[in-house]
């Protein structure tokens, strides 16, 4: 796990984000990370799922990028090719970490070690005079932006959690060489959603909730287009059929 430390222009002034280092970091990604705000966007190119956090067990926002581990079906050459690209990978490799000079305020945390930053190449973090670049302070709102977002996500996931929406499922992919399973994956209860009453529904709708769950049944049609890349660049072991059922072991991902 690297250590973060506060991004400063004295001790970072002539730090700069290598090129492709965005893609680089997405490149090994099976899942990414997402904020509710980012659902109907993010709908539109990939399946949007819930995993759960290796840390301490909570449910997690994410997209599906990859069917095989440690894959990202969309980096390609060292490109990003989905339309949409999460604000995790925008912002990387710059995150938001606890003030250590500031009680219960947030700043902007770096590994200095990272092989992202460069003191010779890339998009620069301060100019001349010590100030933020354009680049530093477009991934800096961004950051500031997530602190909101990041609590709205969890009230998101707390109350689909409540009303019992989450369901587990897992996908058996029929490859030529066999049948692979993956698991550790929750999706909404279609089923239970169309139950919910009037009452409920008025709620969520108030709330801003029934775009990004409806969002969130429509994307699983988006693995149909995730089979079609992994079919396209596979080499001999293509993929013939991938079908969803209720988990035989929902911790295991």
């Amino acid at each position: 796990m690297f250590e973060l430390v506060e991004l400063t222009s004295k001790a970072h002034k002539n730090f700069k984000v290598v090129p492709q280092s965005k893609t680089l970091f997405a490149q090994g990604q099976q899942i990414m990370s997402l904020k509710v705000s980012e659902v109907s966007q993010a709908a539109t190119n990939l399946p949007v799922i819930y995993t759960r956090s290796g840390h301490d067990g909570g449910f997690v926002l994410s997209a599906l990028t990859g069917l095989t581990p440690e894959q990202n079906l969309f980096v390609q050459d060292d490109t990003w090719t989905a339309t949409f690209t999460p604000s995790s990978m925008q912002t990387h490799p710059m995150y938001l970490m606890k003030s250590p000079k500031e009680e219960n305020a947030y700043t902007i945390g770096i590994d200095e070690n990272s092989t992202a930053f460069s003191t010779e190449n890339g998009e620069a973090l301060f100019d001349e005079k010590g100030a933020a670049t354009l680049y530093l302070s477009k991934v800096k709102a961004l950051l500031e932006a997530d602190i909101k977002h990041s609590i709205e996500t969890h009230q998101f996931t707390q109350k689909l959690d409540t009303l019992g929406l989450l369901k587990a499922i897992d996908l058996n992919i029929q490859f030529d060489s066999g049948i692979q399973r993956l698991n550790g994956i929750y999706v909404i209860d279609e089923a239970k959603f169309q139950q919910l009453g009037g009452e409920i529904l008025a709620e969520l709708n108030q709330l801003g909730y029934l775009i990004p769950i409806n969002a969130m049944l429509i994307s699983l049609y988006q693995l149909n287009a995730l089979i079609r890349r992994y079919n396209a660049i596979s080499q001999g072991n293509q993929i013939k059929q991938l079908k969803m059922e209720v988990a035989k072991d929902a911790n295991a991902f």
